[in-house]
């Protein structure tokens, strides 16, 4: 079997896995990993394919545009990458206003600053062996959470364009906070999202799905969050029979659960459903609904592009938290054996030394 061949099978092979993986469990990160997986392989046989037939140019250009990029990337993507992160940060500050909040972007572009002098004083200056351990070890761990970003990224988008059958009994629509009692443009887009669905699905099956509206009323609030939203949905001409008001959560985690304990109780028989939420946060949420035991898939409603990689360091932030103790013990365990690693050789030698 020549080199083409064990490439397209590999490719092949990984692209089966994705697929299991995918339908498997849309929110794990492991769906995202086999997917850039895939896609590198992709990439690495159509290298090959043009290498071995060089005589078509056609094919050839494609793959000097992703050389260039390969280039560019290394060496100018760190500053593209900055200068992104400043401008979003003064385009949300404009339009949503100065907060926490609103401000990873700009936290994260100064960060990326910092990172970047330091390394270049440990770089320019001679340091003693323990501190550039040290310095190598928290490079390590930016590395690694780099990448990591980058597979939660991936998983992130292929959760929010996932395209649930419509045979759904349920829709559960998640709440994200009223303003002086209104339903805020962001929950409109969950609400409106979650309608456009059901009225496909009536058009297509001829069956209506019941719209959960899962929220409760904030200590700012003056009323639940899901009668506000029903009140929405019923402005917006949806059936009354098919809408329901899940007043007690205060998190998503709540959400799933209150809202599983209504619709176990309205269909102990089974039913299908799916949620609806923002595009940010599609992959979060299934994985809160999987801890209630709701296997189910959602659908994202549209984010203003210049909000989303704010809200997109959010959930980074927020699936770290989910998980920190797994975060804290992959943190001190690559800390530990790159600052080690890289010190022990010296150190042992210093001690050769010595005795001779």
């Amino acid at each position: 079997m020549n080199v083409i061949a064990l490439s397209l099978v590999a490719t092949a092979i990984l692209f089966v896995l994705f697929l299991l993986v995918y339908r498997t469990n849309k929110t794990s990160l492991l769906s995202g990993f086999t997917f850039g997986a895939f896609l590198f392989a992709m990439i690495s046989t159509y290298a090959i394919i043009v290498i071995t037939y060089p005589e078509s140019p056609f094919l050839l250009y494609p793959l000097i545009a992703l050389f260039g990029l390969a280039l560019i990337v290394p060496l100018f993507g760190i500053y593209i990458l900055i200068a992104f992160l400043l401008h979003n940060a003064r385009t949300v500050f404009r339009k949503e206003g100065r907060s926490l909040s609103n401000s990873l972007t700009l936290i994260a572009a100064i960060g990326i600053i910092v990172l970047l002098l330091v390394s270049w004083a440990m770089s320019s200056q001679s340091l003693p062996m323990w501190l550039q351990a040290l310095w190598a070890g928290v490079l390590s761990i930016v590395t690694i959470y780099t990448f990591v970003v980058f597979v939660f990224l991936t998983t992130s988008a292929l959760c929010s364009i996932a395209h649930p059958r419509k045979d759904k009994d349920y829709i559960i629509v998640l709440g994200s906070g009223l303003i002086d009692g209104r339903v805020t443009p962001l929950l409109a887009g969950r609400i409106r999202r979650a309608i456009q669905f059901a009225r496909k699905q009536e058009k297509i099956t001829g069956k209506l799905p019941v719209l959960v509206m899962s929220g409760g009323q904030g200590a700012d609030e003056p009323l639940p969050e899901s009668e506000a939203m029903v009140a929405f949905a019923l402005a917006a001409g949806y059936d009354a029979e098919h809408l329901i008001a899940e007043t007690k959560s205060t998190n998503t985690a709540e959400n799933m659960a209150f809202s599983k304990a209504i619709m176990d109780t309205r269909s102990p028989q089974g039913y299908r459903a799916i949620f609806s939420t923002s595009s940010y946060h599609v992959m979060r949420a299934g994985i809160y609904a999987r801890r209630a035991g709701l296997k189910i898939d959602g659908i994202g409603a549209p984010t203003a592009w210049y909000y989303l990689p704010n809200a997109l360091l959010r959930e980074f932030i927020a699936l770290l938290v989910m998980r920190k103790k797994r975060f804290v013990a992959v943190v001190i365990a690559v800390f530990l054996l790159t600052a080690i690693t890289y010190g022990l050789p010296y150190y042992l030698l210093q001690m050769l030394e010595a005795a001779t």
